[in-house]
């Protein structure tokens, strides 16, 4: 009998002496060491007699070909011969073309609207982005049947330069047709149109273009154009005020007469066309920007003017990228592409950086749709253009390490929406602020199934009658990661973005929603709607209970951050007394109280999962694991893009590597349109599912890039530091790079490899001088210098980065008070059969799983003996005592 097969049956009888764990909180704890042990025993049983774990079958996308439709081999290009099309196969099909943006205003190529950031026409959930007429987009036809049947087309888009373009090879000219929307000149949508006479024609030929009239909005009424300079001025009024009422938002348009017709032959051998629209609601700024642009145009030859014009958008497109990006390199080309153009797209819905000309006071940034700036004029179509809680939770966190000033401007949107976030919150009797569900121009709900019916109940006691309390919940997360990364004063006290009184109100309505229960004194919050939108009107949804508790230690914490002397210590007694629906005996989450894994499926978002990340929720690695193999069934198929990078990221945090690998491939695949690798927001496999979901989908694109940031980089953003755990490239990838990655205003880029994980510090904030301490009981603090390089060869362990600067303020507790053993066990602490075979050989090791599990067992039942589930009451400590406590774990410290 082997050696091995004796420690089996060792362990396999002290299992079944020992038993399964009862309800009580002290075997839990004890239950699951045990486990956790007996599984890493198993892993290395596996190991030791060559036994290969049989993988679950599941069904698996058949990948997209890698070279459909793309012929270029650049990262940061795409270029085709052919466009997507309707079922005629002549039609463009817009809904699949490429979409191009700064954050102020955007188009979808080839589409006849462009639109104006917080620019919405319509009452109510009526209200969309108002269109406003493209009117020097165009296509460009041959004008013969002849020349357009032996010509060939080339269309590319440059993610890199920020530019779509056209290029048309026949048989008298070469011709150009390059689109764009200025980086630099935020108000200016561009075309421009290079014709270069053949030296082989004779006779030369004619290019012919059709446009938009300038008057064909549904949304917006437009005074007669007015001449301006001998170009042309228009403006106008929308409709309908999405609150009700008289009087519209008003738009100004300064544009150049679009060409209709280019002919080339004799001298006449080129020809360079530039066409300019500047659109602001602001007229005097419209004015600005399109003088400029004449300016440049015409400070020398037509050719020079418009590369000027081109050049500065170009340089102002690279500048952003070399602020900071995620790349990754490797084998699988189109995998480059997928992560750059995700980028992209999300990109050209944010503010451009360093615009030549910003945006007044009083015309803030409004919100990142999910749908881009370039779509949502139609009633019921691509989300209306409005914002949801996307914008936080997963467009924000796939730019902040990146792009901060972005980041900090989707937050303004928040802050100058407070007064109708007000009024929302009254209208549950609560008070505070709270955030809708979807809002566009004004804040005010434009959800028409998230509107409480009848008179608010007093003092905030009627539950949340079917709101998403998880959107306020989730600005309070967003602000956390924000601060917590960039420790940016400006934000917490500038009038502007008003960071501390937004997470003050916010935290004040959710405290004030929670319910004390006198049967036992701990906190529920009733009738709300969590992400799994397929279960309404719940009672503590699980993500919102946590993200609740989350907020509310963080705003006690942020309120010493913010100098204020308000006493905040109610917030801690309600967040560590909040009602987690939990099974401690199968220690497993349950996604609201009194929810029944074999009714209550499926299920649309698993919000349970969703505590491993985005909120990082303190818990142990078994309760983890146990949360995804309880909902990874009960998930509908037919669900979002965004879901499935959530568990791309839990099944990497426990260390399911070929899950994690199938769950990554799943998220992004099945979701792409090729050749422009847009997004649709569920899958599209037919004309008929383009009725049903939207394209060019954000938060499926920010949820890619947050699985390889967080999930694959491992990055973590506490409080107190930034930690990034097991760091590995994603699958396709020998390299990922977080290209100048900051954090608390230093500059630091990420190299991650399969065996080791490199750190270019490119800069150190003086305010601010970092620390990097690796996993390891050994190590000891590094300060990081810049200009330096640090190589962590097999970085599995993890590292840490923090400031040596002290602070007054007491972190945030980030946990609900429960049972021992519920929070994560340190790996250091937990011996392994693997760990004693290695030092001891296997006889000894025998003895000592015994000795240990025997104590174990003793352990058991001395609790188990001691406490009953039925008769245990469980009691936070009160802040005072908490507070107390801490001081003298604090003093024991500084004595040893």
């Amino acid at each position: 009998m082997s050696p091995n097969f004796v420690l089996f049956l060792t362990v396999v009888t002290l299992v079944i002496v020992i038993g399964v764990p009862s309800g009580n909180t002290g075997v839990k704890a004890s239950g699951s060491l045990w486990r956790e042990t007996i599984d890493r025993f198993f892993e290395s049983l596996k190991v030791s007699i060559g036994a290969e774990q049989s993988p679950r079958k599941t069904s698996r996308m058949k990948r997209q070909s890698p070279d459909i439709g793309d012929e270029s081999t650049n990262s940061y290009e795409i270029r085709t011969s052919s466009l997507p099309t309707l079922s005629d196969g002549r039609t463009v099909n817009t809904r699949y073309m490429p979409t191009l943006g700064n954050g102020y205003l955007g188009t979808t190529v080839y589409s006849d609207s462009v639109y104006l950031n917080g620019l919405f026409n319509g009452v109510g959930s009526a209200s969309h982005r108002a269109r406003i007429p493209a009117i020097i987009s165009t296509r460009i036809n041959l004008t013969t049947p002849d020349f357009e049947r032996r010509a060939t087309r080339k269309f590319t888009l440059n993610a890199q330069d920020g530019f779509y373009s056209e290029f048309i090879k026949c048989e008298f000219a070469d011709i150009e047709h390059k689109i764009y929307v200025h980086q630099k000149f935020i108000r200016l949508y561009v075309v421009d149109i290079f014709v270069r006479m053949n030296p082989a024609t004779l006779g030369g030929g004619t290019i012919s273009m059709a446009y938009p009239t300038w008057n064909t909005s549904e949304d917006i009424v437009f005074d007669a154009p007015r001449q301006y300079r001998g170009n042309w001025q228009v403006r106008g009024l929308t409709r309908e005020n999405e609150a009700g009422g008289k009087g519209g938002q008003e738009v100004n348009i300064f544009y150049m007469l679009p060409l209709r017709q280019i002919s080339i032959s004799g001298s006449n051998r080129e020809a360079n066309y530039t066409m300019i629209m500047s659109i602001d609601r602001s007229e005097a700024n419209a004015r600005q920007e399109f003088d400029s642009a004449q300016q440049i145009l015409q400070a020398s030859s037509p050719a020079k003017g418009n590369y000027d014009l081109f050049m500065q958008h170009v340089t102002e497109w690279r500048n952003t990228w070399d602020r900071g990006r995620v790349e990754v390199e490797g084998a699988d080309i189109q995998l480059n592409k997928i992560v750059r153009f995700s980028q992209f797209y999300i990109l050209g819905s944010l503010p451009a950086e360093s615009p030549a000309l910003a945006p007044i006071f009083s015309d803030p940034f409004y919100g990142c749709g999910r749908t881009s700036i370039g779509r949502g004029g139609v009633v019921g179509k691509d989300y209306q253009g409005h914002v949801m809680w996307d914008n936080e939770v997963y467009i924000m966190p796939a730019v902040l390490p990146f792009h901060p000033g972005m980041a900090k401007n989707q937050l303004r949107y928040r802050s100058a929406t407070m007064t109708a976030a007000a009024q929302n919150a009254a209208r549950l009797g609560c008070p505070g602020i709270h955030f809708p569900w979807r809002s566009g121009f004004t804040g005010v709900e434009l959800s028409p199934d998230a509107q409480p019916s009848g008179p608010p109940p007093a003092n905030c006691t009627g539950g949340a009658r079917g709101s998403r309390v998880f959107v306020t919940a989730a600005v309070l997360w967003a602000i956390r990661q924000y601060i917590s990364l960039t420790r940016d004063r400006d934000f917490m006290i500038n009038p502007i973005y008003k960071g501390c009184d937004l997470s003050r109100e916010a935290a004040k309505f959710l405290a004030a929603l929670a319910q004390k229960s006198p049967a036992d004194s701990r906190y529920d919050i009733n009738g709300i709607t969590g992400p799994d939108e397929l279960h309404p009107n719940i009672s503590n949804d699980i993500f919102t209970m946590c993200g609740v508790a989350l907020g509310l230690h963080w705003e006690r914490y942020f309120t010493c951050l913010c100098q204020r002397s308000e006493d905040e210590r109610y917030l801690y007694d309600i967040a560590m007394q909040l009602r987690i629906p939990f099974d401690y005996t199968k220690r497993i989450h349950y996604q609201f109280k009194g929810f029944d894994p074999a009714i209550d499926r499926p299920i649309k978002q698993a919000d349970a999962v969703m505590l491993i990340y985005p909120l990082n929720w303190n818990y142990s690695y078994d309760i983890m694991k146990n949360d995804l193999d309880l909902y990874e069934p009960l998930n509908e198929e037919e669900t979002p893009a965004l879901t499935w990078s959530w568990y791309t990221i839990g099944w990497k945090w426990v260390k399911e590597t070929t899950k994690m690998r199938s769950y990554f491939l799943k998220s992004y695949q099945t979701y792409l349109i090729q050749p422009f690798k847009i997004w649709t927001e569920y899958k599209e496999r037919s004309a008929a599912d383009q009725d049903i979901g939207n394209v060019n989908f954000l938060p499926g694109m920010g949820g890619f890039l947050q699985s390889i940031i967080y999930g694959f980089a491992g990055i973590r953003i506490r409080p107190d530091m930034l930690e990034v755990n097991n760091p590995m490239p994603p699958p396709g990838a020998d390299r990922l790079l977080l290209h100048r990655f900051q954090y608390l205003q230093s500059n630091l880029t990420f190299i991650i490899e399969a065996q080791r994980t490199t750190i270019q510090v490119v800069s150190v904030a003086a305010l601010y001088p970092l620390i990097l301490r690796r996993n390891q009981t050994s190590a000891v603090e590094e300060s990081l210098k810049t200009g330096e390089t640090i190589v962590i060869n097999n970085p599995w362990d993890g590292f840490f980065i923090y400031t040596t600067v002290a602070e007054t303020c007491p972190h945030p507790w980030d946990f609900t008070f429960m049972p021992y053993g519920y929070g994560p066990w340190p790996e250091e602490l937990v011996p392994t059969p693997a760990t004693y075979t290695a030092q001891f050989g296997p006889i000894w090791a025998i003895i000592a799983i015994v000795i240990v599990f025997s104590i174990g067992a003793c352990a058991v039942y001395c609790v188990r003996y001691r406490r009953r589930q039925d008769t245990l009451e469980i009691k936070a400590p009160t802040f005072a005592e908490a507070q107390r406590n801490q001081e003298e774990r604090n003093g024991k410290s500084d004595k040893k």
